[in-house]
């Protein structure tokens, strides 16, 4: 686990209970396996959001101090960000949230999430979900009460909530589109959303950190495009994200910000074309990259996949090749950006029909986690369930459960 200066100030400071956190820490061979009841109704986010506007404490003054302050980070995957156009009229946000197989998200949940040694949670959201289609994208409140209760469970864990726009059913690509009307409308779109949430995000505990973007600012901006004028977009997507952030005032004009890659690839985040936003403060800015690599390991999960597969991982090469692709990114903390791989894991593969990981997978993730450490990034762990349980509150996986209580 990272253990820098304003983690040990919070080990200090931090008044936190974590109540049923106890219960539901450590791996599954230590714990029962009985369930535990999850509530699918539709309690009030006022008791769970009732800390998250309170005057920060022992605010990191640079965003490389916060990136090392996140630690280790856990994504809530296939969750909030879950696009399920077949639930009818009128669905709910927890219609939404359960659409991809994942049970409600509870406060024990996320305690157990802390408990584990996990110091951030990425919760990628879809907004469209629930939004108006009359040209206002005027986002539903029921949705955004759902997503602040999550928030509010992070954040009563003293950890760091990181909230994006995801893949959203992929309307990215019309800001390429050659019809001048369609791209206008993709960035007013883009625009609605986060002038909205700017300014309900506004006086929220700097803990929460906004993301500009998934993986769609690159290639998924457009077909016909070259890649000079994707880098362009991009720049501008994310300049965009910064300016209406910071415009909202408050605590948002000092908010850190995650500002995405593009396509979340190293190398291409690292190409020259790609620049960072400007902002009104300096060192508040962090560029997330995803690390999926090699990804005929990571994600490939078939052996017939027609661009190749790899079974294992845990080489003297393998593990060099991953320090060489996190050195890459020096070029941003050396500019002053702290660094947040956004999203890492390796997926999951059938064995004798039952899910499981492919071998050398605990092995990535600790790689991961350590050299991520070394270079001072927060790494944050892709999971829909391969890893935590979320029922029953533990790791499933030994070694990164004992690497994380260290």
């Amino acid at each position: 686990m990272k253990k820098g200066l304003f983690k040990l100030i919070a080990i200090f400071t931090a008044c936190l209970t974590l109540g049923s956190a106890v219960a539901c820490g450590g791996t599954e061979d230590e714990k029962s396996k009985s369930s535990k009841s999850e509530n699918s109704g539709s309690s009030s986010a006022s008791s769970e959001s009732s800390e998250i506007v309170e005057e920060d404490s022992e605010v990191p003054a640079t965003s490389i101090e916060v990136a090392a302050d996140m630690g280790n980070g856990w994504n809530l995957g296939n969750t909030m960000e879950a696009v399920a156009n077949w639930l009818g009229d009128n669905p709910t946000p927890y219609a939404f949230e359960q659409a991809w197989g994942q049970p409600v998200t509870t406060k024990e949940c996320i305690e157990g999430i802390k408990a584990a040694g996990f110091n951030s949670v990425r919760i990628p959201v879809a907004w469209s979900n629930m939004m108006s289609d009359d040209g206002t994208y005027t986002i539903d409140p029921a949705y955004i009460q759902r997503v602040d209760e999550i928030i509010g469970y992070v954040l009563d864990a003293d950890m760091y909530a990181v909230v994006n726009i995801h893949w959203d059913n992929g309307w990215w690509k019309d800001f390429g589109s050659s019809d001048a009307a369609v791209s206008e409308a993709a960035m007013a779109k883009y625009t609605a959303i986060w002038t909205q949430l700017s300014e309900h995000y506004k006086d929220y505990s700097h803990k929460l950190i906004l993301e500009s973007a998934n993986e769609e600012l690159g290639h998924s901006l457009g077909e016909n495009l070259s890649d000079d004028q994707r880098y362009t977009i991009t720049h501008d997507i994310n300049q965009k994200f910064v300016d209406i952030v910071r415009a909202s005032g408050s605590k948002n004009a000092e908010r850190f910000l995650l500002i995405a890659g593009f396509n979340t690839d190293i190398n291409n985040t690292c190409d020259d074309r790609y620049v960072m936003p400007t902002d009104t403060i300096e060192n508040h800015l962090l560029i997330s990259v995803h690390y999926y690599t090699p990804a005929h390991y990571c994600i490939a999960s078939e052996p017939d996949n027609s661009w190749g597969y790899k079974e294992s991982w845990g080489t003297d090469a393998d593990k060099s090749e991953m320090r060489s692709y996190f050195e890459k990114m020096k070029k941003f903390t050396d500019a002053g950006y702290g660094v947040v791989i956004g999203e890492y894991g390796v997926c999951e593969i059938k064995v004798n029909g039952i899910n499981g990981l492919k071998p050398g997978a605990e092995d990535f993730a600790i790689s991961v986690m350590t050299i991520a450490e070394e270079f001072g990034y927060c790494p944050m762990l892709w999971d829909t369930g391969a890893w935590y349980d979320r029922t029953i509150c533990v790791m499933k996986t030994q070694a990164v459960a004992d690497y994380l209580a260290q």
